[in-house]
């Protein structure tokens, strides 16, 4: 090999650390452009990164690249009580736009399958928009299964919720 050609190395996962907030936030503010929600600020995602960092029962996962991290997946192993073992949720798994369709997700789909297997989880749980095709194709193709259930989330103010639900 000359010195001209250049090695390509290979994506790997690894546990995030406090010095990766900006990159997330980027990919972080990415998906909310593509899910139509507000932004999040810089930093308010170093702030929860940290919280995520310092609290037993949560991780958080990127995909560090040849171009630096190119994916994200946050979760939280929880206890539940309706089935009595332990279950994943994957509140956000998101790739950079360059990294699409190279492996990146279902590099991080593998490391929370493994972490979910550490700890006799009896399911992942995770949410894609109806609008979203390619992520729910995705996710399909990994063994996900779509089910009936109806996400419901307040979007009211917290601190002063309505008196009744009409």
């Amino acid at each position: 090999m000359n010195g001209s050609e250049k090695t390509s190395r290979p994506p790997t996962v690894r546990e995030a650390a406090l010095e990766d907030a900006e990159p997330i936030y980027y990919l972080a503010r990415d998906l909310a452009d593509a899910l139509g929600d507000q932004r999040p600020q810089p930093d308010a995602v170093r702030a929860r990164l940290d919280e995520f960092l310092k609290e037993p029962r949560a991780r958080v996962l990127v995909v560090e690249g040849e171009d630096g991290v190119v994916g994200a997946a946050s979760i939280w192993i929880k206890p539940d009580l309706a089935h009595g073992d332990a279950v994943i949720e994957v509140p956000m798994l998101v790739v950079s736009g360059s990294a699409r369709r190279l492996g990146v997700g279902k590099l991080l789909i593998e490391e929370i399958q493994s972490i979910a297997a550490d700890e006799n989880a009896a399911l992942i749980e995770l949410v894609a928009t109806k609008e979203n095709d390619v992520a729910r194709a995705f996710y399909r193709s990994l063994g996900f299964v779509e089910t009936d259930h109806v996400a419901l989330e307040f979007v009211g103010d917290v601190q002063s919720p309505p008196d009744t639900v009409g």
